[in-house]
């Protein structure tokens, strides 16, 4: 405790002029990203507790960091929030009026700014725009512009933390335009990340931020099969690093895999686990000199979701949302009197997947459908069938 104590004292308080006096401070990044719904460690699917995932128990850790480092923590997401379980697909046919669980989880948090992910759009603009309306902070998107050119979010928002001007730079991913162009066409042009970025980030700069953070819905590496457009723009969190000066730190998502701590041309990149599996932790050291900051150290670091309890505030502003997605997964839509299996459904017809293609053929009113069986195990009946079995 004792070591703590002296270590913390090499640093400031928020209330510290620390201008004046040009002493270090430390600001801490904590990040999110494809959350994908789970606000609670919970199974909808199985009704049951997960102990390794759930935005709940990243806030208690969160909770943690502010007290150690009281004025000093920035909390941020990568994007991909409103898409991915139960929870979201009931929260997003709920009434207009209604609070999103997503939002309110986060505002309960009180996260700093969000990336708006590609999934956002899978339940159409009108879904999104009602969410982000609800959220006590912005959401950015420094590619996304509307027909007419006019910006469709923000591209930075600006925050100030122990006298430090932090930036906050966000973008999409302009795979959204392929995979929900049909809700996007004619409403929203997402072009390339990089130069958008770039634009943003002389901004801020321009601007007087001091440390400038991107959190963007891309993942590490160049394109991958995913887009047909056979373009490099889906994976570029690497190229902006090496491409876009002004950086310090990046926080990246959509890949679904998890990054502690890299650099790439000077730039800290980090990757917290998806479903929200881990949170990352950035700390950023700066010294003053003269008039403006400068960073002199970075590393980054990943706290587990497992271990940690479930904050009660995050429980109780989802409270609502879950218990309408768990009526929803028990909801029973059919019967059937045998059991339906798909353990020899690689090799003779099943009733299964003939229902799965049957549901799909009405569905797109299309002559022929085709499926693949990728689960042998998967099984229905007999007896009562749920929206959570299928």
């Amino acid at each position: 405790m004792l070591t703590a104590l002296l270590a913390g004292a090499a640093f400031v308080s928020a209330r510290t002029p620390v201008r004046a006096q040009g002493i270090p401070v430390e600001i801490v990044l904590a990040a999110t990203t494809d959350v994908h719904g789970r606000l609670r460690g919970w199974d909808y699917f199985g009704d049951s507790s997960e102990s390794a995932r759930g935005l709940a128990r990243l806030a208690t850790a969160v909770d943690s960091l502010r007290l150690a480092d009281p004025g000093r923590v920035v909390l941020l997401d990568a994007g991909d929030l409103l898409q991915g379980n139960p929870l979201t697909f009931v929260a997003s046919r709920a009434a207009p009026s209604a609070l999103h669980p997503v939002m309110a989880a986060m505002n309960a948090m009180r996260y700093d700014a969000a990336a708006v992910g590609n999934h956002e759009f899978n339940y159409g603009l009108p879904v999104l725009t009602r969410a982000l309306a609800q959220a006590r902070f912005p959401f950015l998107a420094a590619n996304a512009r509307r027909p007419d050119g006019s910006r469709a979010y923000p591209a930075y928002t600006l925050l100030e933390r122990a006298g430090v001007k932090i930036a906050v730079v966000g973008a999409t991913n302009p795979g959204a335009m392929v995979w929900d162009r049909g809700n996007l066409a004619g409403r929203l042009v997402i072009g390339d990340i990089a130069p958008a970025v770039r634009v943003a980030v002389d901004s801020a700069r321009a601007a007087g931020a001091d440390l400038v953070v991107a959190v963007l819905h891309t993942g590490l590496g160049n394109a991958t099969d995913a887009d047909p457009r056979g373009t490099d723009d889906e994976n570029v969190a690497a190229r902006v690093a090496r491409e876009v000066p002004g950086i310090d730190v990046i926080v990246f998502g959509h890949s679904h895999r998890e990054v502690a701590d890299t650099t790439i041309n000077g730039v800290l990149l980090v990757q917290p686990r998806n479903h929200a599996g881990s949170l990352a932790v950035v700390r950023v050291r700066l010294q003053n000199r003269g008039a403006a900051w400068s960073v002199t150290e970075k590393h980054g670091t990943l706290v587990r979701a497992r271990g940690h309890a479930e904050s009660p505030a995050v429980m109780q502003a989802v409270a609502a949302g879950h218990d309408a997605a768990r009526a929803y997964a028990a909801r029973v839509v059919g019967t059937t009197t045998t059991a339906w299996r798909a353990d020899s459904a690689r090799t003779s017809d099943t009733p299964l997947v003939d229902f799965v293609l049957e549901v799909e053929r009405r569905a797109m009113k299309a002559d022929l459908a085709s499926t693949a069986a990728f689960d042998l195990g998967a099984a229905v009946g007999p007896g009562d069938i749920t929206v959570a079995q299928l």
